[in-house]
């Protein structure tokens, strides 16, 4: 339906408006400025593609534009988008990712894209992709909305 997506789970088609119909992503290991070395395998990479609302423990987070230092988020190989989030309420847009290794910032491209929709409530809701394998994470980062002017209303 228009204004809708949908996710296949289990072979049903489950569809809604994103901002309002999302899993909460609530892990502080996911989070950027977690030091806590490379010794997580997160269970997420079995998550199914869906709707996703990171939070870094009670504060909404986004995926990270920038590199993500070694040894964060307790994963060797850390996500990030390489273009910069949307800036209009309500705006869905494709992005890019690319994975760091080691102290490797965006050493390699990732086929995957993701959507990211900018909601009002000031949050980002995400459609992430299955993750490829063990010790690799959507790492978490501050929220740092820059919302243009005419997008509100």
């Amino acid at each position: 339906p228009p204004g809708q997506d949908c996710v296949i789970i289990n072979g049903t088609a489950q569809c809604g408006e994103a901002c309002q119909h999302y899993t909460e992503l609530n892990d502080n290991w996911l989070s950027q400025y977690n030091i806590n070395g490379n010794s997580y395998c997160s269970g997420y990479y079995y998550s199914p593609e869906g709707w996703y609302r990171m939070f870094v423990g009670q504060t909404s987070a986004q995926i990270p534009e920038t590199c993500v230092q070694d040894s964060r988020c307790s994963s060797y190989n850390r996500l990030q988008m390489t273009q910069p989030h949307p800036t209009q309420y309500n705006q869905t847009v494709t992005r890019s990712l690319c994975y760091s290794h080691g102290s490797y910032c965006c050493s390699e491209t990732s086929s995957d894209t993701i959507k990211v929709k900018l909601c009002y409530g000031d949050f980002y809701v995400y459609k992430l992709q299955r993750l490829p394998g063990c010790y690799t994470a959507y790492c978490a980062g501050n929220v740092l909305l820059l919302i243009t002017k005419s997008s509100k209303i």
